[in-house]
């Protein structure tokens, strides 16, 4: 029996599945990650879910019904597997995941590893004495992951949800903040109801919280030359992935009621705030092709 028979006969089934994540090595190549075929049908119009491990990432690969199959609004997917509504049947290709990949940043130059991206990436293991630090020196587009200035790791690829809630442990952020000529610079950063730490001093001058270095409302404020990198945590949040495919509105729910932070961009199109992605009661909406990982406070 072939494996992937295997893996939907066990589905089939109800058994539980445990996806070992897959290594691969590669370094300026592109890597087509295995993936699998699965028929989901809402029939009568009903809302129905086919269970399967979603977090290599899933797209629609052909639809059989004369309903449009939308993602975001007919089809989705969530913990369970993928999701379908009013009479959208279609085929989707789901990405076995998650996988390990390893990317490296060679003589400290711009290095760009081709990946399907879709489920999520995540720093596993950083194998650099050089720091890599996400937005910095690594990060990923729907083309790939990125790594720049040294940096070298190993990335999980498909750790996440690429289509609805992810509920983190913590959540947790690392900011370079200069004080340059030893002024005072201000850093934005949402620090509401966070801890904020120093968690690398840079600079020859010394970072002293409270005279060199603090925060408020505003975000981390530096002086004195300090320089440094900062961690700010905050529990009780829950990240949620919302993507304007091909350019179209879409709404993704979420509870919103405490607000609603962009925590980073995952595709080529600008997230601005109130003009291509928002929030309201019913949750959040992107459009003119911003995808973006957004930070709900709980």
């Amino acid at each position: 029996m072939r494996w992937w028979s295997w893996l939907v006969a066990a589905s089939l089934a109800g058994t539980p599945m445990v996806v070992q994540p897959l290594e691969v090595h590669a370094q300026g190549q592109t890597y087509s990650p295995p993936s699998r075929s699965i028929r989901c049908e809402s029939l009568n119009r009903r809302y129905n879910t086919c269970p399967v491990d979603t977090r290599g990432g899933v797209r629609l690969e052909r639809q059989l019904s004369s309903a449009r199959c939308i993602e975001g609004q007919t089809w989705g997917v969530n913990d369970r597997g993928i999701w379908v509504d009013q009479g959208c049947r279609g085929v989707f290709l789901v990405t076995v995941g998650p996988i390990t990949m390893t990317c490296r940043s060679l003589n400290f130059k711009y290095q760009f590893c081709q990946v399907d991206t879709r489920g999520g990436v995540q720093l596993q293991r950083q194998l650099s004495n050089t720091r890599c630090v996400e937005g910095r020196t690594w990060g990923y587009d729907n083309r790939g992951i990125w790594v720049d200035k040294g940096c070298a790791g190993e990335f999980v690829i498909g750790a996440a949800d690429p289509g609805g809630i992810v509920p983190p442990p913590a959540v947790e952020r690392v900011i370079q903040c200069e004080s340059i000529n030893k002024q005072r610079v201000v850093c934005p950063v949402d620090t509401r109801g966070a801890t904020v730490t120093l968690e690398r001093q840079l600079s020859g001058a010394q970072c002293v919280q409270n005279q060199t270095w603090g925060f408020d409302n505003q975000g981390i404020w530096v002086t004195g030359g300090c320089r440094g990198d900062f961690r700010v945590s905050r529990a009780g949040g829950q990240l949620v992935v919302c993507r304007s495919r091909d350019g179209l509105y879409t709404r993704c729910p979420a509870d919103t009621r405490k607000g609603v932070e962009l925590q980073r961009s995952l595709g080529r199109g600008l997230c601005r705030k109130d003009q291509t992605w928002g929030f309201d009661r019913q949750g959040i909406w992107v459009t003119q092709g911003c995808e973006g990982e957004f930070l709900v406070w709980q």
